[in-house]
């Protein structure tokens, strides 16, 4: 497949110079690009019609028809089909095969011992960052139950005081549920009640109206009653006044009879019928 005799990958082509003639070991392609040279690749991009003979055997001949291009285009395609099989990536230039393999006649078996050497490289550090955390889990499973262990009193106090706190805290949920529920069910009955005396107050009864009519009546007929009550009461401080007045004339009246009386020289059994008549005057002028 990649070699530089099959053009387009399926369709063989023989060499074109006719003057030299090419074994078949000389002519074939080698089976890996990297068993050449540095000089052998580098004239395998050069034309067909050269060979890859001695460079001294050969004329040079120079590209005139566009079917040497075709040939050389072959030429890369089998060189990049022979990298890809070998694990190289593609449109490598063979400069960069020196980078990596300094000693271009090494064979391949020397690089698949590096890579092999590297791989065990690789898998003794895998090996050693494995017992790495081993021992990490071991420790931290140590330190783990001694944690457990230590700690283990104090977390137990620290859950049933969890517990407790989140008991207390359902129980004052459920407290806060029942008291909305009941300013919910107040709040309705008040609205309720406002509706109604609306109502009310709009459609007012027959028997409220008579009532408040009897009502306001009653309250005319007791203030008429208290506005009499007053008058009759002013007459009655006007009548005790001058009751009093008269009384005070009679006293100064009756002492100065006595007075008389006592300058007489009347007896003393007079005197008691003169006051008990008196008396009895002033009485029967305060009855009414």
């Amino acid at each position: 497949m990649g070699s530089p005799y099959y053009r387009d990958m399926d369709e063989p082509i023989s060499p074109a110079g006719g003057g030299h003639h090419r074994s078949r070991s000389a002519t074939r392609a080698p089976t890996h690009s990297m068993e050449y040279p540095r000089e052998q690749l580098r004239t395998r991009y050069q034309s067909l019609d050269r060979g890859l003979v001695d460079p001294h055997d050969r004329e040079f001949i120079p590209i005139r028809e566009p079917r040497d291009r075709s040939r050389d285009r072959s030429l890369e395609r089998g060189l990049y089909l022979e990298e890809e099989l070998y694990g190289r990536p593609p449109r490598q230039s063979p400069g960069h095969m020196s980078t990596v393999r300094p000693n271009p006649g090494m064979p391949d078996r020397g690089y698949l011992g590096d890579l092999q050497v590297q791989n065990n490289d690789l898998q003794r550090e895998l090996g050693n960052l494995k017992k790495e955390l081993d021992l990490t889990n071991q420790k931290l499973g140590s330190s783990m139950h001694s944690i457990k262990t230590f700690w283990s009193p104090e977390l137990k106090k620290e859950r049933a005081l969890r517990k407790e706190e989140s008991a207390k805290y359902s129980l004052i949920n459920d407290q806060l549920k029942l008291l909305n529920s009941e300013n919910q069910k107040q709040a309705m009955l008040v609205r309720q009640l406002e509706e109604e005396l609306r109502l009310r107050m709009r459609a007012p009864n027959i028997e409220m109206q008579q009532q408040m009519e009897a009502l306001y009546a009653e309250n005319e007929h007791l203030q008429r009653e208290i506005s009499i009550l007053r008058d009759t009461i002013k007459e009655l401080e006007l009548r005790i006044e001058t009751q009093k007045q008269t009384l005070q004339a009679r006293d100064e009246s009756i002492k100065k009879l006595l007075e008389m009386l006592q300058s007489k020289g009347m007896g003393k059994e007079e005197e008691r019928q003169m006051f008990q008549q008196m008396q009895a005057l002033a009485q029967k002028q305060v009855r009414p």
